[in-house]
């Protein structure tokens, strides 16, 4: 299963939810919890930290 295809996989017992609406909302998170660390720095904009994010889930717990 190619990333596109697995990231539009519906989430069990949801309608209107699938694999990628749930990472957005945590890459969404983790971005905001990074921001408020005053002893962390941010080096991506959001865009590119989103992006990276997805690819770090996909890769570590989808395709091992």
């Amino acid at each position: 299963m190619s990333k596109d295809q697995w990231l539009q996989t519906p989430i069990q017992f949801e309608t209107d939810y699938t694999i990628h609406d749930i990472l957005t909302i945590l890459a969404n998170k983790t971005w905001k919890w990074i921001e408020s660390q005053e002893d962390l720095l941010i080096q991506l904009d959001y865009d590119s930290f989103k992006k990276e994010f997805i690819n770090f889930i996909y890769t570590k717990y989808h395709i091992q």
